[in-house]
């Protein structure tokens, strides 16, 4: 008998802990959000877990897809929001935020996705070349919009890092860091030479693609304007100078433009290119 209240014990306490990991956000893992029809009861839920969301090109964003890792020996789940381009010429964007297995709020970042390109679907998986878990946005463009068909999001030490755009070809992309609306993702918070030169040389290979689509984007300059109808100064810009002034970054560019990576090796080659080539792309 004593065996068997043991036997029961243990079944209840599993019971237990099953139940007490569960949320409000177990529900919605898996579903296409966008496209489903979600119950009021059911878009109240996901309402409060979410709560306010800062306002895209727009509107706030909607919620597009709920995902749940646990590749790190720790429960994440993942929500994705966007906001697509409702008119020409307009933008899209995005809000991805990071709760713990308690449905908490760990992290929360807002961007834009594109301007006359909007979001299309969007997947979760995992990267072998980066070994961390991944959002790719796939994305659809519009009359003169830019090349771009895929964007790459990186969770990592959970934080979202942006380290990748490419082209139907699946060539990487530049960067257009000018205000208002052309900016791409997010800018990682680093605010020192010695800060990024520490990203360029991470072990980690998230942590230097970061860095690289920075560095490796077309950051306009007020002195570079012609015209006053002209896209203007991005508000990184003058961090961008002094980082491109600095020779222990210009040299581990170079040393990274031979990397056997090739996600790496295509980022540094965008990053060592002078102020006219990137007039270009």
């Amino acid at each position: 008998m004593r065996g068997v209240r043991q036997f029961v014990l243990l079944v209840f306490a599993a019971g237990a802990l099953g139940r007490a990991q569960t949320t409000a956000l177990d529900r919605f893992v898996g579903r296409d959000l966008w496209k489903e029809h979600l119950s009021e009861t059911e878009q109240r839920l996901l309402d409060n877990v979410i709560g306010a969301v800062p306002k895209g090109n727009i509107f706030e964003p909607d919620p597009w897809h709920v995902w749940t890792t646990n590749r790190v020996g720790q429960t994440r789940y993942v929500v994705l929001l966007g906001q697509p381009e409702i008119s020409v010429p307009g933008g899209s964007s995005a809000c991805v935020q990071l709760f713990d297995a308690t449905a908490k709020r760990i992290g929360s970042w807002s961007f834009q996705t594109g301007w006359r390109i909007t979001l299309d679907s969007a997947s979760f998986e995992l990267s072998s070349d980066l070994a961390n878990d991944m959002i790719v946005l796939h994305m659809s463009r519009f009359i003169n919009g830019r090349n771009v068909a895929k964007e790459y999001y990186a969770i990592n030490n959970d934080r979202l890092q942006f380290v990748r755009m490419e082209s139907d070809k699946g060539e990487a992309v530049q960067n257009e860091y000018v205000y208002p609306n052309f900016e791409i993702g997010i800018v990682p918070d680093a605010h020192t030479a010695d800060q990024w030169a520490g990203m360029l040389e991470s072990n980690d290979n998230s942590d230097v693609l970061s860095a690289l689509v920075f560095l490796g984007g077309r950051h306009l300059t007020e002195p570079q304007r012609r015209f006053p109808n002209e896209p203007q100064e991005s508000k990184d810009a003058e961090l961008f100078q002094r980082l491109m002034a600095s020779a222990r970054i210009q040299g581990l560019i170079d040393r990274l433009s031979g990397s056997p990576n090739e996600w790496v090796r295509q980022a540094a080659l965008l990053a060592a290119r002078g102020p006219r080539e990137r007039l270009l792309q």
